[in-house]
């Protein structure tokens, strides 16, 4: 089971390149192990454009970043990977996820 926590919620979110994604809105925790697994980063509009996530006014792109990418938190976090690195990896992950077992 995994649950969400708020903790880090409104930090924002900065690629290895430099360019600003957006802010956490969650993290996902692992209720066994307690390891936080990810991030759930509510993104910028040019961020979405970039990933390819659905953004407007009224809704938010927000995409699932795995900790493994994070380097750093503080009142940053920082990934340790491009935008166009963290693209192919969210596409990588989501064509695993789809595939048949």
């Amino acid at each position: 089971m995994r649950f969400s926590e708020s903790v880090v919620q409104g930090r924002t979110v900065v690629a290895a390149d430099g360019q600003k994604l957006g802010t956490v809105e969650t993290l996902t925790i692992d209720d066994q192990t307690w390891k936080v697994e990810g991030l759930q980063v509510k993104l910028d509009s040019e961020s979405s454009d970039q990933l390819g996530v659905y953004w407007n006014y009224f809704h938010a792109g927000r995409v699932d970043v795995p900790t493994r990418l994070v380097h750093s938190v503080s009142d940053t976090v920082i990934l340790t990977v491009t935008v166009e690195e963290l693209h192919r990896v969210l596409v990588a992950e989501s064509e695993a996820a789809s595939a048949p077992a």
